[in-house]
């Protein structure tokens, strides 16, 4: 069979056959979903892993876990894609929007602390970009006012905060399969955790509350023994069927054992564009932090030159054979929707508000050298073209 992507191996087609093959008959018969969670935990240094149907479920499960509803505040970054507030909305609670550092782009614990009230029950930061926020001082506010601290690492596979793995600098942490991410399986996505309390909330949560399912891997359905007995008492609270397929966890199961490869790929693509961009005035590339290693989703720049403007600079660097890049999402709380919804008095972030326009996202998801040097050439040549 012909692969489609560079991202795909005989792995995947294997392991999708044996599902196919097993005809779905029980949760039991084929356990990739379980084989998936029991790797995961073991590689991101969490004792449990909770896979679900998309990286927004995710975020949704993890808040509930918190104990985030009505009435609550949940502090989060303006800048990121906009799934990290509707995730808030969906609990009833209230985003609150921090500000962002100017020179990493992440949430600014400065102004963390400055959004904290009696109602905030969450710190939700965003590893963005593939970047680690600064979690020694998050930690040290959530610490203080007992605030839960759930990580949206949905861009950050593989990234390091002091030598401790993104996904174990919190409470609970969130990752994404989407297609764009280090590793996917179309959509999916998990949520890790050490706490067992949480594994359980999480887990029931993302099955529709059934109350014998367990945080141990792939225990997200009722055992069918209990089920058939007609005074079986399945459901224990709330919950969603966020669980994720037998299918969808085949694949991921074989990127994961990729993953380390995928990551590589985009630090080589990264290094290829700050080898192009060098001391370059006016393009400045997100700081990493000297006690950070960025895994870089997307390489990120912004654009400091008020002489180029960004639609110019993109059209150049494509008629120079770049693949494009993407501008950063509009802050979450300046879309349609959530202008109607959220109130102007929380709305303000100038170092977001001036910031978002200026980035450029270059992508990393390039699977081979003459792909990195095509893309790195093309910078060169806009770089050049507008005097750099």
């Amino acid at each position: 069979m012909q692969k489609k992507s560079w991202r795909i191996n005989e792995k995947e087609y294997e392991y999708l056959s044996a599902v196919l093959e097993s005809g779905f008959p029980g949760s039991a018969s084929v356990s990739f979903t379980a084989k998936l969670e029991k790797m995961f935990a073991e590689k991101f240094n969490s004792k449990y892993a909770i896979s679900f149907a998309n990286g927004t479920a995710t975020l949704h499960a993890a808040l509930v876990a918190a104990g985030v509803g009505p009435g609550a505040e949940v502090i989060v970054p303006p800048l990121t894609m906009t799934a990290t507030t509707m995730a808030v909305l969906f609990t009833g609670a209230t985003p609150v929007y921090a500000d962002i550092d100017p020179d990493t782009f992440l949430i600014s614990p400065t102004s963390i602390r400055k959004c904290v009230t009696s109602r905030t029950k969450a710190i939700m930061p965003v590893a963005l970009y593939g970047l680690s926020p600064d979690y020694d001082e998050i930690n040290k506010i959530a610490n203080q006012y007992k605030l839960t601290v759930i990580e949206d690492d949905a861009q950050c596979f593989g990234g390091k905060y002091k030598g401790k793995m993104v996904g174990t600098l919190g409470d609970i942490a969130s990752f994404s399969f989407q297609n764009s991410k280090h590793m996917t399986c179309g959509e999916g996505g998990m949520v890790i955790t050490s706490n067992p309390e949480h594994a359980v909330s999480i887990r029931r949560f993302s099955s529709l509350g059934y109350g014998n399912v367990s945080a141990e891997p792939g225990k997200s359905r009722i055992n069918k023994n209990e089920l058939v007995k007609p005074d079986f008492a399945r459901h224990v609270s709330l919950g969603y069927n966020y669980r994720l397929s037998e299918l969808c966890s085949a694949v991921a199961y074989a990127q994961l054992e990729k993953l380390e490869t995928f990551i590589a790929c985009r630090k080589k693509c990264a290094a290829a564009y700050s080898e192009v961009i060098g001391n370059t005035s006016w393009l400045k590339a997100q700081k990493n932090p000297d006690n950070c290693e960025n895994s870089y989703w997307a390489y990120t720049v912004k654009l400091v030159n008020p002489e180029v403007g960004w639609t110019d600079f993109y059209d150049k660097f494509k008629e120079f054979g770049g693949d494009g890049f993407y501008g950063a999402w509009r802050l979450s709380y300046n879309e349609p929707f959530l202008q109607n919804v959220i109130p102007e008095y929380q709305r303000q972030c100038p170092v977001a508000e001036s910031t978002q326009p200026l980035l450029m996202q270059f992508k990393t998801n390039y699977g081979s050298e003459p792909e990195i040097a095509e893309q790195a050439e093309a910078l060169r040549k806009t770089l050049d073209f507008f005097g750099r």
